[in-house]
């Protein structure tokens, strides 16, 4: 196997956590109509149902840090593997809502660990070329987790039951990911971090081009050293030195979550219905379609990244979304006068548009940026916090839209404005925080900072 195709396939084995990350947090969407009708949920338990998985990805990602930089790479991928197995069997064998809460909450917990891990992972491995299109498989992982757990739910909606073999289908990538974490190599860049010099140009050789390897071995050699001769005090990240890095990690996410991505995802069947789609049937078709063109855009993403650049791509993604949802907006505060058909064309139209300006922009970025822009001595503590983030701001979406939708906000297309005006305070800190790191190496990168 040439070193090229090795790369693909080591990034598309860890990635399988981004799969995993997709389908669990995809599959409400589809269970939740019918998890409702069987225990009679209310809004706040339906609430909860969904953020369940945010709250434990909260957790996972703070917890993860430091472990990963204990432990490893690769390790706590294999502790996340076996936190989905369980998980997923809970969730699956639930006989009430409070214990289907707890298995989404453990769901989260592994979630929360991946998310930070996995693109870590890839971006330690990979080469500067193509280093953006390989972590940007993760974020195509969780496009195409979330397109089978659209897919799975519309197989079994007509089935006794079938909300419980939905969450069953998530044991099999829980299975393929931990087996697969036993074949792939440990982080050269953690290797080094630990004195394992030996162990790291071995996993170089075997994954980058012969006649680089010495030359970014070095680059990392020299880099870990200069970073030891400082103690490693988490608190460095609220720095002056560390301010940009740290506002990035911060901002890409508020940006990303209060653009109302997950309020899409999670809710696209009740914004369906909402549109006039009253078969539960006919509106998760529509939710399929979502994952579709989820799908294939992020795969823009990863054939582009690299060549455009990160900024030029957040300023298309930004305005696309900002423009799309404006116009979901808009069908929902005229919908008495648009008339069913027209209300049913731009709302699902609108929901696709944005998904499409999404997925080749503030979805892959998010994840790419944080594991780019941090110190490699700090990466770990940084990487998990930029990912905490995520699943605050992810939390408190996910948790208002029911609340909100059940409000005027919901009926009169409110709620799409107010992610309008974040998508338009994203081009500022486009514009004025984000830096280009297209063709950077993370040693590179990292001298921005000392």
């Amino acid at each position: 196997m040439n070193k090229t195709l090795l790369l693909y396939t080591i990034a598309a084995i860890a990635a399988t956590g981004g799969l995993l990350f997709g389908f669990d947090t995809g599959v409400i969407n589809v269970a939740l109509p019918f998890i409702k009708h069987q225990w009679d949920l209310s809004a706040e338990a339906e609430a909860w149902a969904v953020s369940a998985v945010l709250v434990g990805g909260m957790a996972g990602s703070l917890l993860s840090g430091r472990l990963a930089d204990a432990l490893g790479r690769k390790r706590i991928n294999l502790v996340a593997s076996l936190v989905f197995v369980i998980g997923s069997v809970i969730t699956a064998v639930a006989p009430s809502p409070d214990v289907l809460i707890a298995g989404r909450l453990l769901l989260g917990l592994a979630i929360g660990i991946v998310s930070f891990s996995v693109p870590l992972y890839i971006a330690e491995i990979a080469p500067s070329e193509i280093r953006g299109r390989l972590v940007t498989f993760f974020q195509l992982a969780i496009t195409i987790g979330i397109l089978i757990s659209y897919l799975v739910g519309f197989a079994f909606a007509e089935s006794e039951n079938g909300w419980r073999l939905m969450f069953w289908t998530g044991f099999i990538p829980a299975a393929i990911l931990f087996g697969g974490m036993f074949f792939v190599p440990e982080s050269p860049r953690w290797l080094v971090s630990k004195g394992r010099d030996e162990e790291a140009r071995a996993v170089l050789n075997r994954l980058h081009e012969t006649d680089k390897v010495e030359l970014e071995f070095s680059q990392i050699k020299k880099v870990n050293d200069e970073e030891k001769t400082r103690k490693v005090d988490w608190r460095e990240l609220f720095s002056s030195r560390l301010r940009i890095p740290l506002l990035i990690g911060i901002g890409i996410f508020l940006i990303q979550q209060f653009s109302g991505i997950n309020a899409v995802i999670y809710y696209s069947t009740r914004i369906f219905g909402l549109a006039g789609f009253n078969s539960n049937t006919t509106a998760i078709m529509a939710t399929v379609g979502v994952g579709v063109v989820n799908t294939l855009s992020t795969l823009v993403a990863v054939r582009f990244l690299d060549q455009w650049g990160r900024k030029p791509l957040l300023y298309t993604g930004l305005i696309g979304t900002a423009i799309s949802l404006a116009t979901i907006s808009f069908a929902f505060f005229f919908r008495e006068s648009l008339g069913a058909d027209l209300l049913k064309i731009l709302s699902v139209g609108g929901v696709y548009v944005y998904i499409f300006f999404f997925a080749i922009s503030l979805g892959p970025l998010g994840w790419l940026l944080i594991s780019e822009v941090y110190p490699l001595r700090i990466r770990g503590f940084a990487t998990s916090l930029g990912s905490f983030y995520h699943w605050f701001f992810d939390f408190w979406v996910s948790f208002t839209f029911p609340l909100l939708a059940a409000s005027a906000l919901g009926t009169n297309g409110g709620i799409f404005m107010i992610y309008t005006g974040v998508c338009l305070v994203g081009l500022l800190f486009a514009r004025f925080i984000v830096f280009e790191t297209k063709g950077m190496s993370l040693e590179d990168i990292e001298k921005k900072w000392q």
